[in-house]
């Protein structure tokens, strides 16, 4: 993967998140951009490069947000591991599996984001992180879809499938 390549998609995605962000709101809850790419990245890199890129989107938007450090990071790792595990069964360019892993992603952030608040303060608001997750679920076949049609210059590495014996 080609890791200059993978900064200037993180901070495209970081900045439309953080600029269009209060634009794209619907019923007052925004998608989360940035949980698309780190789908895309987890789905396309190989493993290591792939829980790398996760963590390292969650740190960024963590430093970008006011959000305690770690929260996406670690939201976006647990993201990543699961789309990871699903890399050898899953169809890469298929809508309806971008569709299904934003919406468990967004499932795994909304919980923690929802226990985190339960544990330092009081808890977010439940209906904004369901739509948010939904909204972004919605919204994944496009935006993955389109990252699919550029993903030549990154340069993924095929992933090699191990055959038992």
């Amino acid at each position: 993967m080609r890791w200059i390549l993978y900064f200037i998609l993180a901070y495209l995605a970081l900045a439309i998140q953080v600029g269009a962000g209060p634009y794209l709101r619907w019923q007052g809850a925004p998608p989360n951009l940035v949980l698309l790419v780190a789908i895309f990245i987890a789905v396309n890199a190989p493993k290591d490069a792939a829980l790398l890129g996760c963590f390292c989107l969650g740190i960024l938007q963590d430093l970008l947000t006011q959000t305690p450090l770690g929260l996406y990071a670690l939201s976006y790792g647990l993201v990543g591991m699961f789309v990871v595990s699903t890399q050898q069964v899953v169809y890469r360019a298929h809508p309806l599996t971008h569709f299904s892993l934003a919406l468990v992603g967004g499932a795994l952030t909304s919980v923690v984001l929802f226990v985190h608040g339960l544990v330092h303060r009081p808890p977010p608001n439940v209906s904004i992180l369901l739509t948010s997750t939904i909204y972004t679920a919605i919204l994944a076949p496009f935006v993955v879809g389109l990252l699919q049609r550029a993903k030549r210059p990154f340069a993924f590495q095929p992933t090699r499938r191990k055959i038992k014996v």
